[in-house]
């Protein structure tokens, strides 16, 4: 009987202790929690502060060194191996236009022309043989093929007849030029008799070099004054171009060109025919000039 009491008497005690240390727990974990609640419960400008004492340090990232012979050697090889812009061909064009001689006609071509982007070179506008029509011969440069829209636009006009595209074709092209050059040398202010006889000996001398120098070129002289004189040429293009530098150490005063005129050679058989050409074909009127594709008298 006593040792049972006994027993029961531990017990209760152990009941009793583990209950004392639960509060204690709990009592504790209550304390806490109310820290918590006054740390929440304050302004954000603790935060502020506290992230202003504490900065975030942010880890570099681990750096390549490259010296410049591997900089300079990437950039030579995105340059070699980039491909160019691909350039529009750029061609010479020779268009004839026939048509109608009435006022208005020299403005619209050139207009379409200047709408399509062309730079006319020369332009050349004359009567022809027939009454009442007119003959353009233009030289320009552009693309193939803005050149057939172009083309398509001018046969569209009313007053035009036809366009005839003479750059594949083997034509005849001239250009006449008269230049005014001076025939006075640098020292041309004489002030005493002699200097006026040695510079008129001079002017006589530089006139010969220029006569020479034109026929030369087959051109002639048309006029010669005191102190210039003019020349006229008719030659191809080049040919003007190459005079005028040679003519230039005399003094250019005046210039004028006007412009290519063209016209297609004859067919086969012509006497300036290279030696190399097809042997030349027996004449006949299948050979003949189509007269349907001629405009109306």
């Amino acid at each position: 009987m006593f040792r049972r009491s006994l027993v029961r008497t531990v017990h209760s005690r152990q009941m009793l202790a583990a209950a004392a240390g639960r509060r204690a727990v709990s009592s504790s974990s209550g304390s806490g929690s109310g820290k918590n609640n006054s740390k929440v419960n304050e302004s954000a400008t603790t935060a502020m502060e506290y992230k202003q004492q504490h900065p975030r340090q942010l880890r570099r990232l681990p750096r390549v060194e490259t010296g410049t012979s591997a900089a300079e050697q990437a950039v030579t090889n995105i340059l070699y191996n980039t491909p160019t812009a691909p350039k529009m061909q750029t061609e010479r064009h020779i268009l004839d236009c026939l048509a109608q001689d009435e006022p208005g006609v020299l403005s619209r071509v050139t207009g379409i022309m200047a709408a399509r982007g062309f730079n006319i070179d020369t332009l050349v506008a004359s009567k022809t043989e027939v009454p009442g029509l007119s003959r353009m011969t233009l030289v320009l440069k552009g693309p193939a093929i803005v050149m057939e829209q172009a083309k398509k636009q001018l046969e569209d006009l009313v007053p035009i007849w036809a366009v005839l595209d003479y750059s594949q074709t083997r034509i005849i092209e001239r250009e006449s030029l008269l230049v005014k050059v001076s025939i006075l040398g640098p020292e041309a202010d004489a002030e005493t008799d002699a200097d006026a006889d040695a510079a008129f000996l001079d002017a006589q001398e530089r006139l010969r070099a220029l006569r020479q120098l034109s026929e030369l070129f087959k051109g002639q002289v048309l006029d010669v004054g005191p102190s210039t004189a003019v020349v006229s040429l008719n030659a191809k293009s080049d040919r003007i171009d190459a005079f005028l530098k040679l003519v230039r150490p005399f003094g250019i005063l005046e210039a004028v060109r006007s412009g290519i005129m063209a016209m297609p050679r004859a067919g086969s058989g012509t006497m300036f025919e290279s030696e190399q050409a097809a042997p030349q074909a027996s004449v006949s009127h299948a050979d003949g000039p189509d007269l349907s594709n001629l405009p109306p008298s």
